[in-house]
């Protein structure tokens, strides 16, 4: 009678212990009744034939400008037009973000991507600076210097056959990346098969994969699986390689500093500029200054930047040229200025980087994000309740026929010619607001000294019968490569 009793009351304590969230359950799946949507089955099914960017689309035609979506037990609340977007990018109490990034953490620990709230504000703060444009011109030269080797190695295949481009343009950003970012220069489009080139690729895809797999959700079942085996190998040789450049650079500031060297010695200011990044968070922690950094919080800053700046821009960068092959007319405009404008690429170059917002409206390297919801939220006509998670449907946003009139078609003079007439959040691929990109000057330097750099090189012409299939991976890739065809300019 006694263990009866012992049980009765434990089960009790439990139900008093979890009554706030199921109360707030209830409230969620009450609420979410009063929006349309579709069923969990109908999730499964597209997720398992990989067109979620697809069905998206279809959910958007057939429910309007606001869905919500299931994601087991958390739900997601979408939204596409420019007005919402407006006020959920522009408010300060939607800066954590949904729990889905949670699954980055293996990986980016705490940085500025999944971190929220006065850490995610005191971090911000301390890194703004290091991408200020005069730092970030720097970077110029290394960026160029890859991009070169690019060019040679993209020779052998200008011959006027079809061919994959995109796996030479994801290891030319790594290793412009590797360099700008950490100081090292991996050659990663030397030796492509390198250890740590295939770890990030494997860590990329394997995460892509748990995001949507019920049971890898279940931290228990993942870690004992082959996925989890091979996500946790992965980690130890993308972790063990920023710790060996961060001790590295460590030692070198430290010898500089006993040496005393000057901050703005001739000899030193570019290789400290390349550094900026790196540098910025190693003599933080070294000189103090209001911010506490340790090892870890240094290396998920890098490995942060690390997998936003590498694979976002092999991205953007491939699908631009794939647009410009079909396009021959806008193509040439592009090679034109790239011509004209040789050699200042960090100055405006207009219509390549109408080119590249076009392709990003099209393509947004991140098609969707996510924030949580802590107190009730009123976006337009609905009251999101606290516990769900609102998101920012970049990807449908873009095609909104209002702001981009026949929205399939590619045409930069969007941006070129009618851009001060567009909604200011029409166009968010660089998100907006308190939590927009920090690195897009960074994108955007590097996707122009790319671009113009290969335009000045190569003619690319279209692949018949060729259309990407986009996936909405971690980061927007295509599932069928990016196939063009290249011959080399006159």
């Amino acid at each position: 009678m006694n263990t009866v009793a012992l049980l009765a009351f434990a089960v009790w304590a439990i139900f008093l212990r979890y009554l706030p969230q199921i109360l707030r359950f209830v409230h969620l799946i009450r609420f979410s009744k009063t929006l349309p949507g579709p069923t969990v089955s109908e999730l499964i099914a597209n997720v398992k034939r990989g067109e979620v960017l697809k069905w998206l689309k279809e959910l958007r035609a057939r429910h309007g400008p606001v869905f919500r979506i299931w994601f087991g037990k958390d739900l997601m609340v979408f939204f596409t037009t420019p007005e919402d977007m407006k006020q959920l990018l522009s408010s300060n109490a939607l800066l954590y973000k949904s729990n889905s990034y949670q699954q980055l953490e293996c990986w980016l620990g705490k940085g500025l991507l999944t971190n929220g709230g006065e850490t995610w504000h005191r971090r911000r703060k301390l890194l703004t600076p290091g991408f200020h444009f005069r730092i970030l011109s720097e970077f110029k030269e290394p960026m160029e210097e890859n991009c070169r080797i690019l060019v040679s190695k993209l020779r052998e295949k200008a011959n006027g056959e079809p061919f994959n481009i995109y796996p030479y343009i994801t290891l030319f950003a790594l290793d412009s990346i590797l360099e700008t970012a950490m100081g090292i220069k991996k050659h990663a489009q030397m030796q492509s098969d390198s250890e740590y080139v295939q770890a990030v690729q494997a860590i990329c895809r394997i995460l892509h994969q748990q995001s949507f797999s019920f049971w890898q959700r279940f931290p228990i079942i993942f870690k004992f699986s082959s996925a989890g085996r091979a996500r946790n190998a992965a980690l130890r040789v993308l972790h063990a390689e920023t710790h060996r450049v961060i001790q590295m650079r460590r030692k070198q500031l430290q010898q500089e500093s006993q040496q005393k060297v000057e901050a703005n010695n001739d000899n030193d200011v570019g290789a400290k500029r390349r550094l900026a990044f790196l540098d910025m968070l190693l003599l933080s922690q070294m000189e103090g200054g209001g911010v506490e950094l340790t090892d870890l919080d240094i290396r998920e800053e890098v490995d942060t930047f690390m997998f936003e700046g590498h694979d976002t821009t092999s991205s953007a960068i491939a699908f631009a040229l794939y647009l410009l092959s079909k396009h021959a007319d806008v193509q040439q405009r592009a090679y034109e200025e790239a011509v004209e404008r040789e050699g200042h690429e960090k100055e405006s170059m207009p219509y390549l980087e109408a080119v590249i917002k076009e392709t990003l409206r099209l393509y947004p390297a991140v098609p969707f994000y996510s924030r949580q919801v802590r107190d009730d939220l009123q976006v337009g006509n609905v009251t999101v309740p606290k516990g769900a998670s609102v998101s920012c449907l970049v990807y449908m946003l873009h095609r909104d026929p209002d702001s981009f009139p026949n929205p399939e078609r590619f045409d930069p003079d969007r941006f070129y010619l009618n851009e001060q007439n567009l909604h200011p959040f029409a166009f968010a691929a660089f998100s907006a607001g308190p939590r927009n990109c920090i690195g897009q000057k960074f994108a955007m330097l590097e996707l122009k000294c790319s671009l113009s750099m290969i335009l000045r090189h190569y003619q690319f012409l279209p692949v018949a019968g060729y259309e990407p299939q986009p996936l909405a991976e971690l980061i927007m890739k295509s599932g069928n490569g990016i196939q063009v065809r290249m011959q080399p300019r006159p």
